[in-house]
């Protein structure tokens, strides 16, 4: 590759895997993946996709920030969960997929050379991501054990120091599963308060629990609520 940006990005062969497994065609196997599934979108979803196609106003670039009916509804659920309000014209935006938005937070937040708190094992592509943008990921692990993944709260806020950019986690993460909670939130909004340095949350798998416990938001945390 001629372009250094992409030079030490390496490829994460999901396409590959993906070939693969078209190629075997078998229903038994389950695709991890593309987080595809099986599971039928609910009928409201289906009809107001079909409406969607001869509504002028779904098919427009415009408003620019997103359709204000969704940043509403996205304004909504986040301040359920944080127990705060957000202005969903003021402090919302929509993006065309969520690994869109992180690469362009990371574009705006991120001076070359600073670092990007991440644990480790996770998704290729928020590497990646952190290196297009410039920064250098630096990882806190995370071990395995009889009750799944877990990273040590004050590790994580350890990792967090002057040259720290930003904090990038999912809960829960992928691959592991890993779950972050208000111990970590506590810890990370200290840490990224003292070295004015951003915490960016990727929710995406954020409902996926199958243990019970209630979603943790970290903008629970007056700290990392802005």
């Amino acid at each position: 590759m001629t372009v250094s940006r992409l030079r030490d990005i390496p490829g994460i062969g999901v396409d590959v895997v993906g070939d693969a497994a078209d190629a075997l065609n078998d229903p038994e196997i389950l695709r991890l993946e593309n987080l595809d599934t099986d599971v039928r979108p609910p009928e409201i979803a289906l009809a107001t996709t079909r409406a969607a196609i001869d509504d002028d106003s779904a098919n427009s670039y415009l408003p620019f920030q997103g359709r204000a009916s969704l940043r509403r509804a996205a304004a909504a659920h986040v301040g359920r969960l944080a127990g705060r309000t957000y202005d969903p014209d003021t402090e919302c935006v929509s993006v065309a997929g969520g690994l869109n938005g992180v690469l362009n937070t990371l574009l705006a937040t991120v001076e070359p050379g600073q670092e990007v708190v991440l644990t480790d094992p996770t998704y290729a592509g928020l590497v990646n991501r952190v290196l297009l943008a410039g920064g250098v990921p630096r990882f806190v692990t995370a071990h395995a054990g009889p009750a799944g993944w877990s990273v040590d709260a004050g590790e994580l806020a350890a990792a967090v120091g002057p040259n720290t950019a930003a904090v990038l986690v999912m809960g829960p993460a992928m691959p592991t599963g890993l779950v972050l909670g208000d111990a970590h939130w506590a810890a990370l909004a200290e840490a990224c308060e003292r070295h004015d340095a951003w915490l960016v949350y990727d929710a995406a798998m954020e409902r996926i629990r199958f243990d019970g416990r209630p979603v943790s938001h970290p903008a629970a945390h007056e700290a990392l609520t802005a």
